[in-house]
């Protein structure tokens, strides 16, 4: 089992960033803690429409979420094994209808909205991201998980189910992301993209009040984002408005903004 070491947390206002250890997302301080302390990481499996998901959590907050054949998915006491053709090596790659999938423009699907239909006729992804009827179950990878890291993963469950039917559009479970204050600082930037909207990297990087030439290193801690989904990385395009790169496959990253009213288009 994983154990981190959590930085300290204190009280805040609303100006708090995501380098103290336990926060809500909008910026609301939950709890405070000693200095140090060591922290037992409690996961969970689950099906979505996109494919299997990995969650960890601590006994206040959720700390990831990853794709199992993410490249950076962590590996664990019974996670099933996924086979080097599987894993998703390279972010940019990939091929839609002979198309270059990193080369594909996210549109905001306006017009489509209005007809009512998710993925119009001229679309190139419009796979269905379609939830069962019946939301996926848990699969605790530990026996002991204690009662509050479960409220933690049951909640981030419900709010999965939530998105993926289209009644959740900000996601409201506790967070702790771990890694550096600059990786913070680019995630807490992220968390600020809303639902249906999308920036570049450089513009990422602005919000994040950083100069110009930051591009590379905000390109970087997006690509480090360990709580997918819900800290935001797939609303981040190229300047062009390209998709460019996901960690979890350029189809995934179609299909989230699609779920988000977006029309992805050559």
């Amino acid at each position: 089992m994983r154990v981190v070491k959590l930085e300290a947390s204190r009280r805040a206002g609303p100006a708090q960033r995501l380098s103290h250890a336990w926060f809500v997302q909008g910026l609301r301080a939950v709890a405070s803690s000693p200095a140090e302390f060591s922290i037992m990481l409690f996961h969970a499996l689950l099906s979505s429409p996109l494919g299997d998901i990995l969650l960890s959590a601590h006994e206040h907050c959720l700390t990831g979420l990853y794709f199992t054949d993410q490249r950076d998915c962590p590996h664990l006491p019974g996670l099933a094994a996924v086979s080097e053709s599987e894993i998703v090596s390279r972010p940019s790659a990939g091929v839609v209808r002979g198309r270059a999938a990193r080369s594909l423009r996210a549109i905001r699907a306006d017009s489509a909205s209005a007809t009512g239909e998710l993925f119009p006729a001229d679309a190139l992804i419009g796979i269905d991201a379609t939830p069962a009827s019946q939301p996926a179950a848990l699969r605790l990878l530990q026996a002991d998980t204690p009662a509050g890291a479960l409220v933690v993963l049951e909640q981030t469950l419900r709010e999965l189910d939530e998105y993926w039917r289209g009644g959740r559009k900000v996601f409201g479970v506790s967070l702790d992301p771990q890694g550096t204050a600059f990786q913070k600082r680019i995630w807490q930037a992220l968390l600020d993209v809303p639902c249906g909207a999308t920036l570049s990297y450089g513009e990422l990087g602005e919000r994040a009040g950083l100069g110009a030439g930051h591009g590379r290193a905000v390109g970087t801690a997006v690509g480090s984002n360990p709580i997918s989904i819900i800290i935001p990385c797939h609303r981040i395009l190229a300047r062009n408005g390209t998709l460019n790169g996901y960690g979890g496959g350029l189809s995934r990253k179609a299909q989230l903004l699609e779920i988000e009213g977006f029309t992805i288009r050559a």
